[in-house]
């Protein structure tokens, strides 16, 4: 009530000179209008202004003790109650009576809260909110029984109950708030489990409690994307930067989404905005420049993806993706040295590897090669790619091991993308004077 004071105070003194100007019965009407839509302050003033020029007006008295319960001070409103039936005892004694009684069984309710009878504490409030049904504590009340017992559902209706009778109530806002983050923690445990349909679940339920909460939305996005419904996806995504346009991760994610849709152009202009928003975002540059690789502009290419490097010189993608561009471009020691340094940060990245492998080769620099290669094939046991660079090292132009070469290679002959290259050097190191010039 201290913040509610803080406002009213300056509100008295601006219509103080049209309170004095007015009568009560049209300070009443007044109040009454602004109340109908939902100007729970200024019908205040207009209600106490009245009760200014006539001190023993009863109607601004019950509509005050009604606001006032509405606003939460229940001290004041029985305060306003015992003035109207100073006035008038017998018009108003009954509805004295009647606010005593809610008062008793707030009460009751609040001692079953206590005792953890969350169903008997809720049955109290409810009569209480029979009898008043402006009385924002006590449907905030009954909303704390339902959340007690777990009814979610049945709990933030409540509590958006209580915000539209005083939208100052920060404890429903807080209450709507716990239960929206709980319900979304949820759903991130059950997606850590694995259980995708508990997840998208809860992530739903998240924006049937709060449609505008983003992440929910974008959560959605992640599991439809790793599902292939890319549309899905995008839509989802798109719901959440529609909510909040500067949710750079989400524009991330819908490039990535337009991406694998075919939606290059759209793609390139997501990750711009991302970075837009958030200069310093490697990941969405790195993203650029896949596709500018995959356009054949590698121009931009290296333009983009040296600003992932600038922008976060620990991020490994950019590194590797440069690597593959010297290497097309016959910049080998270029690409060696990207590569190198890519596959430092990322040591997983088997395709990295490779990649280094084969510049290693094409430089014929045999022993690192095999270390390179060697380092794909210990990360990914059937990788083709990594068995074929091993054995084109092992074989190191007819100056290695033809049995080391021969097994590397028949390995990478199981890896059908790898097959007709690793047959045809087979063949090479078999038959040599085939292929004498």
């Amino acid at each position: 009530m201290k913040q509610l004071n803080i406002i009213i105070a300056p509100l008295l003194a601006l219509f103080i000179s049209i309170g004095n100007s007015a009568t009560p019965d049209q300070l009443l009407s007044s109040g009454k209008s602004k109340l109908s839509n939902g100007e729970l302050e200024e019908a205040l003033v207009d209600f106490e202004l009245a009760l200014d020029q006539n001190d023993q007006f009863t109607p601004a008295m019950m509509e005050l003790a009604q606001l006032q319960l509405r606003l939460g001070d229940m001290e004041k409103s029985q305060m306003y109650l015992r003035k109207a039936v100073d006035v008038d005892y017998d018009q108003f004694k009954t509805e004295f009576d009647r606010f005593n009684d809610i008062n008793i069984k707030m009460s009751d309710g609040g001692r079953a809260m206590k005792n953890g009878e969350f169903e008997n504490a809720f049955t109290f409030y409810e009569e209480v909110v029979k009898e008043f049904p402006n009385f924002t504590e006590a449907v905030y009340s009954m909303g704390l029984a339902k959340f007690r017992v777990r009814d979610f559902s049945a709990s933030v209706k409540l509590f958006r109950q209580a915000l539209d009778l005083n939208p100052n109530h920060n404890n429903a806002r807080t209450a709507i708030e716990n239960v929206v983050k709980n319900t979304f923690n949820e759903g991130n445990n059950s997606y850590r489990r694995g259980n995708l349909e508990k997840a998208m679940e809860a992530y739903y339920q998240v924006l049937e409690y709060d449609p505008a909460f983003i992440k929910a939305h974008y959560q959605i996005g992640v599991i439809e994307a790793k599902r292939g419904n890319l549309d899905i996806a995008i839509k989802a995504y798109t719901n959440a930067i529609d909510t909040d346009s500067t949710f750079y991760i989400g524009w991330f994610a819908l490039g990535l989404a337009q991406n694998k849709y075919g939606n290059k152009a759209e793609a390139l202009a997501s990750f711009q905005q991302a970075v837009t928003i958030h200069p310093g975002y490697a990941k969405a540059y790195s993203s650029m420049g896949d596709i500018y690789i995959q356009n054949k502009d590698y121009e931009s290419a290296v333009e983009v993806l040296k600003t992932a490097i600038a922008v976060d010189e620990n991020y490994a993608k950019p590194y590797i993706s440069l690597g593959a561009i010297y290497i097309d471009a016959d910049s080998l020691d270029l690409a060696v040295t990207y590569l190198e340094k890519g596959t430092s940060l990322n040591p997983k990245d088997a395709s990295a590897w490779v990649r280094l492998a084969s510049a290693h080769n094409h430089l014929g620099n045999c022993d690192s090669a095999k270390e390179a290669a060697r380092e794909a094939t210990d990360r990914k046991k059937r990788f083709g790619a990594g068995w074929y660079e091993l054995g084109i090292a092992e074989w190191c132009k007819g100056r290695g091991s033809k049995t080391a070469a021969l097994n590397a290679l028949e390995k990478a002959r199981d890896d059908r993308s790898w097959r007709q290259m690793s047959e045809y050097e087979i063949d090479r190191i078999k038959n040599p004077e085939k292929y004498e010039e």
